[in-house]
């Protein structure tokens, strides 16, 4: 009568187990972190995008005023030379988005040379969460 020779593995042991559960646990972790760091990185693309409109819009209402200069004789207030600012702007998010109303600052400079105007300024989100605050910079030249 032969006897049969027992597997020394008869299925997953208690290390195996264990070990399986920490290489589990800090993969889980490592994506927390990453979906984390996706979620800044989007509210901070957002914030940028946002004032990149902020800017577009005071650049026209500069240029608008300038025009208005040009064609009247009489100087824009806002394109006295010298600091201008800071001013709030509320951009409001579209009603199918989620982004909420954002809140930045607006501040400019005026260099005048004859008619030519320099026009350089800032736009920095009013927010709570600095990582998200990266202020945005232009310039731009209104000449006739």
């Amino acid at each position: 009568m032969k006897l049969s020779k027992r597997c020394s593995q008869e299925g997953i042991g208690l290390l195996d187990s264990m070990i399986a559960l920490v290489v589990l646990s800090i993969s889980l972790l490592a994506l927390v972190q990453l979906m984390g760091t996706a979620l800044n990185q989007s509210a901070f693309s957002q914030n940028n995008t946002m004032a990149a409109a902020v800017v577009q819009e005071k650049i026209e209402e500069l240029r608008t005023a300038y025009t208005r200069e040009l064609e009247t004789r009489s100087a824009s207030v806002d394109l006295t030379g010298g600091a201008h600012g800071p001013q709030t702007v509320t951009l409001s998010s579209p009603g199918h988005s989620n982004m909420g109303d954002k809140q930045f600052r607006v501040a400019w400079n005026v260099d005048i040379s004859g008619r030519q105007k320099t026009v350089t300024g800032t736009v920095e989100p009013v927010v709570e969460n600095t990582r998200q605050s990266a202020s945005l910079a232009f310039t731009t030249v209104f000449a006739p």
